[in-house]
């Protein structure tokens, strides 16, 4: 009779034990989850500050020169001049300038004059996935009417 009770308290608390195990493996996996979620969130925040950065400062550039693009390229010595309305910068890794080879981040600034407005638009994506990161839409009134 003692034999049995034993063995019983033994099964219980083997039983007991998967229990446990299975709860705490769910909730470390949570845990896991959550923590795999705020790293991806804080690359996507970090990548969104930083091409907020660049596009403002684009469009600052373009304010405080004359608007030509020769001499908004002549502030960015690392941009690549497309025509006489284009140019683009490459960014590895960290958003330091870089070549196109080992690019990461690439922003695009087209100019597009309409009289005695110049008009920027500015894009800052990602080359991994050729996703857009950030947009923005600067104007200039300038002195005299161009294009």
């Amino acid at each position: 009779m003692n034999k049995a009770a034993g063995t019983s308290r033994s099964s219980l608390f083997l039983i007991e034990m998967i229990i446990v195990t299975l709860v705490l493996s769910w909730g470390s996996a949570s845990c896991v989850r959550c923590f795999v979620n705020a790293h991806v969130m804080g690359q996507k925040t970090r990548e969104l500050n930083k091409a907020v950065s660049i596009a403002t400062g684009f469009a600052e550039v373009m304010r405080g020169t004359d608007g030509d693009i020769d001499s908004i390229i002549s502030v960015f010595p690392d941009a690549i001049k497309g025509d006489e309305t284009y140019f683009t910068v490459f960014y590895d890794n960290d958003f330091n300038p870089c070549d196109a080879d080992s690019a990461v981040y690439a922003s695009d600034v087209t100019l597009s004059p309409t009289g005695a407005i110049q008009n920027m638009h500015i894009k800052v994506a990602s080359l991994r996935d050729n996703s857009i990161i950030y947009e923005l839409d600067a104007t200039k009134y300038m002195n005299t009417p161009r294009g």
